[in-house]
């Protein structure tokens, strides 16, 4: 962890089944998904940008990130650091917690030295293993652009249903109501 070890309040948000933690004084706001726009040049863990009040913001898929699998995505964390924003593709967001700084833990050296995961500690939250993400680490490039807008006016997704498990069979392309996904390799 870089620094103190005062009491943190964080966002806590589940991707997939890990729990993960990014700074509260860092959150924008939590919207549902939007359709993603394209970049011009692809980036690492960057799917796409989504329209956010007026202006194309980069989507950073949060699993492929930090090396897990496909997980469906119920909600975008629109976050800043430094002077970007991006939003933060979740699986659902759990809540805000004040983490105690006795919870609060460095990475061991095997995930420290040589991980290009950008987590920047880890808490107990109620006996379960809460991942901090590293915002330096984790914002994508600035200067991401999308192609030009030719439907200025694209809608929205509908929200994702109640289940997370995706299509009712494993062959089936997914249906317009089954939640967006972040593909990533299987851990």
């Amino acid at each position: 962890m870089q620094g103190s070890r005062e009491d943190k309040a964080v966002l806590v948000c589940r991707v997939g089944t890990r729990l993960c933690a990014w700074p509260l004084d860092g959150v924008d706001e939590i919207l549902r998904p939007r359709p993603l726009r394209t970049l011009m040049a692809p980036v690492d863990h960057v799917p796409g940008l989504a329209r956010v009040r007026g202006r194309w913001v980069p989507v950073v898929d949060v699993a492929g990130a930090v090396g897990l699998g496909e997980v469906p995505v119920g909600r975008l964390v629109v976050v800043h650091h430094q002077g970007q924003v991006a939003a933060l593709a979740v699986t659902e967001v759990t809540g805000v917690q004040q983490l105690d700084a006795a919870a609060l833990e460095a990475l061991p050296p095997l995930l420290r030295d040589g991980s290009q995961a950008p987590l920047d500690g880890l808490a107990t939250l109620n006996e379960a293993l809460v991942a901090l993400l590293d915002p330096a680490r984790l914002m994508p490039p600035p200067g991401l652009e999308a192609p030009a807008d030719d439907e200025p006016n694209t809608p929205h997704l509908p929200p994702p249903p109640s289940r997370a498990d995706g299509p009712d069979t494993p062959d089936a392309p997914p249906g317009p109501h089954d939640p967006p996904t972040i593909q990533e390799s299987a851990a």
